[in-house]
Parts: structure tokens; C-alpha cells; sequence
């Protein structure tokens, strides 16, 4: 290479290298800068300087057939390779990435989810550093690294001659890990030599070619990784041979916002590059014109951890900030470090701020060592349709993305309110989760929503797979939704789609899927399903009152849906196997109950109709004709001996299996029916009485599952109702041996199927 050539070693969002560049950019003062980076993002790289450029950011580049295939680069304040672009963008300089194309990563990354993954080949290599830091006495490479680097460099910025050193100790850096990587590449697998081999192939065939368009020095500033292999006497033809036949996919690049906690590798404080606000605290005193100290340095930070520690209710005192300070300074010395660490600041702060009480600190840690901060576009940046309006609509919301889980109470009423939830409700149809709706229609009325919302990077990779869809918010969602309606025949998924496309506020999209599901209806015969479409559809009407929907459409659509299932359940309900009668069962309480809130009377007459006639129909399967007689008793449509005689009818000579099912649905409406009804009640205790003993060890589980649904309260009451009644019979009974007694040695059973406990008097 040419000895215009300087390549200087950094490391990944280090902010002791992004100091040291800074100080040699401005001492070599190079023609060029270099970057290691995907190249397709070169264009990009002049929107750094424009002033809403808020890091963290990254580059998400994605295929262009496929935005799922996608992967980021980001960059923080204090990496390196964003202060290069800061560099060169301030001084006039051209500024380039010279890493390998990002369409090969993409090609690697789909030709992977296609192999078996027991194909696909697992290694780990151990840390270069490991045997530098051992012979150093430091525990790992990071901590090593961290050490010397990235912040045993603070306080000696200020120096004059800094900018010199600099340069000293990037040649340091470059001879350090010249030995390392000679060492490590005996061990190394096959398969990372040759993907190094052809990065650095790709790298030298930019930098000859920025030689060649530059005058002056041309400054490379690549991971300190690679930087001896940079150095390498390999020819260009020998370069050219070894990445010609890479396949690449044809890749999209664009800037988006990132998140704090996706700078770090894993939670927790853990280690050097994975805490983002450590290293923001360096990156800060970096850029201050004095040198820092290092008693300011260990007293600015656990004051931070102080003040942290107050807002989350601790008492942390000046004092004891203070006295963590001097700590923190003792533990570095005796380690013989220059200045506290991350390591020695966190033990200091467990012993004078939280008086060894691990908790506080992880309460705060991931505000303290991680940090929650979310990047900024600037408006001027080019972005995909799709984001750009996201941002427009955050604007007119007011909602601000966030890298923290917080709560959003939205009050339909307003129109604040009705924006934000239309956004969210879209955006769910989208599949960019960015808000979890975790209440609604609930205290008071169909007014309020409640939102657990958080930002993560990955949701700009969603909205990316849904340009597919249209270029704003509302056209991509409705478009999903018509496109989603026409590929389902399932009455339920129909419905629900309907149901998701009125509450964001999409009339037309949810049009064109009432008019899917009444095509999808006429031939559907599966009565559950339809039961099934009427509940989501008749709730959504509850949203009338804050929403605009297409309320005759929709009755109608209702209306139609529920003359079907009147007209064909007790068929239907003949022979069900026990999955099938479990599923009509659960369709007919939310059906029975979505017909009450609808309100026409004739469908709720012919529907009682029905209950009745199942009732009386022996061939509907017992599940079924339990709740179907449940559902009488509860509306009062027949007398009271009317229901004893069909409870009677259904449990006497009938198997232990189908009377149970049939008693275990009719209980399970609530405990009045046995507190208030002692007909029924004596119709059950008989029907037990009457069982065998292998028929009644049988139909325990039964019956303890049957009284699990009822509160610890109402369990206790029903037995002091048999009590009672046992107590009573005794009062009459002439036998020497009283119905009392037998009360007496059944009651151990019954406190068991009751879930009851003997002692307490609590459920078990």
C-alpha cells in the first residue's frame, strides 16, 4: 500500500478510540476518510451533519425484494466511525465506507433460514485479547481493552501535545494486535479466516481506489481487527480473484432511529461495549476543553447514581455519593488502574449507596448503565414512505418513541385521543407492535383505552415489509386488511379482521370485508364459527359512540349472521364429539351474551326458541343442553318445575360421562342456581345418591372441576345450604339413624370436591 496510506485500529462504539481519532484526524489532516462500513450507504453518508441527526441511529439495509431480510449498523455519539463522518463532513473532506457490499450479507442471512439448522456450522472464537489481558492482570480482553483505551484516556485530552500522541498510540494499537491476531488465527476456524480474508480483500480494493482519486493522506479508520491484514502485500488481481464469485442480493439503505438498549449486546451492566451509558459518561468528559480529573471523573458519576437512586424512593445522600467517590478512587489504586472503572464504581456504589443491598442498583441499572435514549431523524433525510409518515403522524399525536415500557391512557372522546388510537390500531394491522393494547371497553364504557407502548428498532424493519401494502399509514393498513380478507374463508377470521379495521378507523377497508364475509357465509355450515363471527362484530358497534363505522352494514351484516345460526344449531348440535361440543359451548355464551348487548328482539326470541327446543332434543350432545337449559333458568323463560323436570329428564338413565357433562355446564353459569333453587339442588343430590360406587368415583374429577369456577365465599355457602338441609331431615326423620349422621361422615368428601378447607375454612 501507499505510505499516503494511515489506517487507524478503533473499536465499535468505543468513546477512548473516538477521542483518539479525533486527535489524529486533526494531526494527519487527511485528504480522504475511510470508513468501514456497507458501501451501498455511501450516498447517506452527507446527512450526518444535518442538525436533527440525533444518534443513536443506524443504517437498516434490507433486501429490495424482501425488507424482512435485513440487518443494521449503528452508531453511537461516541463511535469512532461516526465521529470519522463528523470529521470529514466538518472539515470538506470526502468520506467513504469500504467494507464488503451489504447485499452479500443479505444473501448469506437468506441462504441461511434456508439450511437445515442442524447444517449449519456453530463457532465460538475466544476473544483475541484474552492472553494480552492475562499477561497484563486484567480478567478479560474487554476490561483490557477498556482499561487502556477506552477510558484510561480520560484526562490526558487536554494535553498539547495530544494530537501527536495520538498517532503514537494508534501505531501501539496496530502493533499490539498484529501479534494477536498472528496468534489467534492458529486456532481460528476455516470458515472465519476466509470471511475476514474476504472483507479485507473488498477494503483494499477501495482504499487503492481512493489512492488513486485523492491527493494527500488518505485515512483509513477500520476495526483494530483488521488492520494488519490491511497492511498485507496482496495484490490487487489476488484481491479481485478471491470476492469474485460472491453472490449479493440487490439491497435498500436508509437511516433510522436507534435505541440505547440495542447498543448493548445483552442486560445488565456486564461488560465494556454493552453499557451505552458508561460509555456516554466517558464520551462527555472526552469532549470537555479541561482535563478531567479523576476525582471529578468518579464523583460526576455517582452523583448521577445518587440522584438516580432518589427518584426511585432510596435514600442516597450527598454524603454517601461522596464517600462512593472515594471508593471507587481507593479500589482503582489498589488495583493498580489509573482511573475507577465501570467495576469499581458499581462495588462502591453497592457498599456506600445502597448499604449492600443489591436491588436498588438493579432497579436503576438500566437508566444508569445502559441508558434509554432514542435516536432522531433529521427531516431532510431521505426515508422509506412509510417512515416518513410514521414521523409525521408521531408529530400530530404527540407520542414520542421511546426505548422504555410505559403506560398510555387514551380517552376516545377526545380528539387527541381518537388520533392516537387510530395510529396504534393501525399500526397492529401493519404488524409494527409498537403500542400492546392491554385494556378496553372497560370502567368506563367504550371512552377509554388503555396502551403498553415501547419503541424498538426491529418495528423499522416492519414498516419496510409493509410498503408492499402503500406508502402511508392508512393506505398500507387498509390494503393489508382487503388483501387478508381475500385470502381467508374462516368465518371467525373474517369477523375479527372486520373488528380490527373499523376501530382503526378504515370504513372502506371494512366495507370490502363485510361485503367478503357475507359471500363467505352463505356457504359456510359450521354453525360454531358463525357464533363465533357475531360476538367481535356486535362489541365493535359498542364504539359507535366515539367512532364512525358503517352501523347498517354492520347490523345487517349481524342480523344475517345470527338468523344463520338460529335456523341451523340444534342440527348442528347433534353427535358432537367432546372438542367440538367444548367449542359450540364456549360459542354459545359469547354469542347468547353478544345478542343481549345487540338488542333485537326477535333474534333474541328465536334464539330462546332454540335453547329450548336443544333442551328437549335428546340427541344434542349433553354439553350443549346443559347450557342451553342454564341459559333458561338465568332468563326466567321457564318456571322453575319446567326446569327441574328437563334437569331431571337429563340425568336419570342416562351414563355417569353424559349426565355429567350435561350437570358440569349447567353449574357452570354461577353458584345462585344451587343457593337459590333448593328443587335443583335435591335434583342433584339425588342423582348422585343414585350413582354406583365405581359410577361415583368417576364422577369426582367432574364435579370438583364443576364447583373450581365458584368463589371461596359461594363454596362455603353451598355448604352450609346441605348442612342445613341435612339438619332439617333430621328434625323429621323417625330411623334411628339419621340423614344427620350420614351429613356428618360424607362432609371430609364434600369439603374436598368443594375445594374447601377443614381447618382454615378456605379453599384448598
Amino acid at each position: 500500500m501507499d505510505e499516503r496510506l494511515h489506517i487507524f485500529g478503533v473499536r465499535h462504539h468505543g468513546p477512548g478510540s473516538a477521542a483518539l481519532l479525533k486527535q489524529a484526524l486533526d494531526a494527519l489532516n487527511p485528504a480522504c476518510v475511510l470508513i468501514e462500513g456497507t458501501p451501498e450507504a455511501g450516498p447517506l453518508i452527507p446527512f450526518a451533519a444535518a442538525p436533527g441527526m440525533k444518534p443513536p441511529i443506524a443504517l437498516l439495509v434490507h433486501a429490495s425484494a424482501d425488507a424482512n431480510a435485513a440487518f443494521f449498523s449503528p452508531f453511537a455519539e461516541f463511535s469512532p466511525e461516526w465521529q470519522a463522518m463528523q470529521w470529514a463532513l466538518a472539515h470538506g473532506r470526502p468520506a467513504r465506507f469500504i467494507d464488503w457490499p451489504g447485499g452479500i450479507t443479505i444473501y448469506q442471512m437468506i441462504a441461511a433460514k434456508q439450511k437445515d439448522p442442524e447444517e449449519l456450522e456453530v463457532q465460538v472464537d475466544s476473544d483475541p485479547l484474552d492472553a494480552l489481558a492475562e499477561i497484563a492482570g486484567f480478567t478479560d480482553g474487554e476490561a483490557f481493552w477498556n482499561g487502556l483505551i477506552e477510558q484510561g484516556r480520560v484526562g490526558r485530552q487536554g494535553k498539547n501535545d495530544g494530537k501527536e500522541n495520538a498517532l503514537a498510540v494508534f501505531a501501539a494499537i496496530e502493533q499490539a494486535m498484529t501479534a494477536v491476531r498472528t496468534d489467534s488465527d492458529l486456532t481460528r476456524s476455516e470458515r472465519s479466516r476466509l470471511k475476514d480474508s474476504q472483507r479485507e480483500a473488498w477494503m483494499r480494493i477501495h482504499i487503492r481506489q481512493a489512492l488513486k482519486d485523492c491527493e494527500g493522506p488518505v485515512a483509513a479508520v477500520v476495526g483494530a481487527w483488521h488492520v494488519s491484514a490491511l497492511r498485507e502485500n496482496s495484490s490487487a488481481t489476488a484481491d479481485k480473484v478471491l470476492v469474485k464469485d460472491i453472490e449479493r442480493e440487490k439491497v435498500e439503505v436508509t437511516w433510522v432511529p436507534w435505541t440505547n438498549s440495542r447498543l448493548s449486546a445483552g442486560s445488565g451492566y456486564g461488560a465494556g461495549v454493552i453499557s451505552p451509558g458508561w460509555y456516554s459518561h466517558l464520551w462527555k468528559l472526552y469532549t470537555q476543553p479541561d482535563t478531567t480529573e479523576p476525582a471529578a471523573f468518579a464523583a460526576q458519576w455517582q452523583a448521577r447514581t445518587a440522584a438516580l437512586l432518589r427518584s426511585e424512593g432510596y435514600s442516597a445522600s450527598t454524603a454517601s455519593a461522596i464517600e462512593a467517590a472515594r471508593l471507587s478512587l481507593t479500589l482503582a489504586a489498589l488495583r493498580e488502574r489509573p482511573m475507577p472503572g465501570l467495576e469499581e464504581m458499581r462495588e462502591s456504589a453497592l457498599a456506600s449507596l445502597c448499604h449492600g443491598e443489591d436491588v436498588p442498583l438493579r432497579i436503576i441499572e438500566r437508566k444508569l448503565y445502559i441508558g434509554e435514549q432514542v435516536g432522531e431523524i433529521d427531516p431532510s433525510v431521505p426515508q422509506m414512505p412509510l417512515a416518513r409518515d410514521l414521523a409525521l403522524w408521531q408529530k400530530k399525536t404527540r407520542l414520542k418513541p421511546e426505548d422504555l415500557e410505559s403506560e398510555l391512557r387514551i380517552d376516545l372522546r377526545s380528539e387527541a385521543g381518537l388520533l392516537k388510537s387510530t395510529l396504534l390500531h393501525r399500526l397492529l394491522i401493519l404488524n409494527v407492535p409498537w403500542g400492546k393494547l392491554i385494556e378496553a371497553e372497560a370502567g368506563r364504557g367504550t371512552f377509554r383505552e388503555i396502551w403498553r407502548l415501547r419503541w424498538v428498532p426491529e418495528l423499522s424493519v416492519s414498516l419496510a415489509e409493509a410498503l408492499v401494502y402503500g406508502g402511508t399509514i392508512e393506505r398500507a393498513a387498509a390494503n393489508a386488511q382487503i388483501d387478508r380478507c381475500q385470502k381467508t374463508t374462516s368465518i371467525s377470521e373474517l369477523a375479527e379482521l372486520i373488528r380490527a379495521t373499523l376501530v382503526a378507523d378504515l370504513p372502506s377497508a371494512a366495507k370490502a370485508c363485510i361485503a367478503r364475509l357475507q359471500e363467505t357465509a352463505v356457504d359456510a355450515g359450521e354453525v360454531t364459527e358463525l357464533m363465533q363471527a357475531v360476538a367481535p362484530l356486535v362489541r365493535v358497534l359498542r364504539y359507535g359512540t366515539a367512532r364512525e363505522l358503517p352501523e347498517a352494514e354492520l347490523r345487517s351484516l349481524i342480523y344475517a349472521l345470527s338468523v344463520e345460526v338460529n335456523a341451523g344449531v340444534r342440527l348442528a348440535s347433534h353427535n358432537l364429539d367432546d372438542d367440538a361440543a367444548s367449542a359450540r359451548v364456549a360459542a354459545m355464551g359469547s354469542y347468547d351474551e353478544a345478542l343481549h348487548l345487540f338488542g333485537d328482539e326477535s333474534l333474541a326470541s328465536s334464539w330462546r326458541q332454540q335453547l329450548e327446543t336443544m333442551v328437549k332434543d335428546d340427541q344434542v350432545a349433553a354439553q350443549v343442553a346443559g347450557l342451553a337449559l342454564r341459559r333458561l333458568h338465568d332468563l326466567q323463560a321457564w318456571e322453575l318445575p319446567q326446569v327441574s323436570s328437563a334437569f331431571s329428564l337429563r340425568t336419570r338413565g342416562e351414563t355417569p360421562q353424559r349426565a355429567g357433562a350435561f350437570i358440569e355446564n349447567f353449574l357452570a353459569g354461577g353458584s345462585e342456581v344451587l343457593l337459590q333453587d333448593q328443587a335443583i339442588l335435591q335434583l342433584l343430590d339425588e342423582w348422585l345418591c343414585e350413582l354406583s360406587d365405581d359410577d361415583f368415583t368417576e364422577s369426582l374429577p367432574l364435579l370438583r372441576r364443576s364447583f373450581s369456577a365458584y368463589d371461596a365465599v359461594a363454596r362455603r355457602r353451598l355448604l352450609e345450604r346441605i348442612g342445613k338441609g341435612a339438619h332439617e331431615s333430621t328434625m323429621v326423620s323417625n330411623s334411628g339413624s339419621t340423614s344427620g349422621d350420614a351429613f356428618e361422615r360424607a362432609l371430609p368428601l364434600l369439603l374436598q370436591i368443594l375445594g374447601i378447607s377443614a381447618e382454615s375454612g378456605g379453599p384448598l
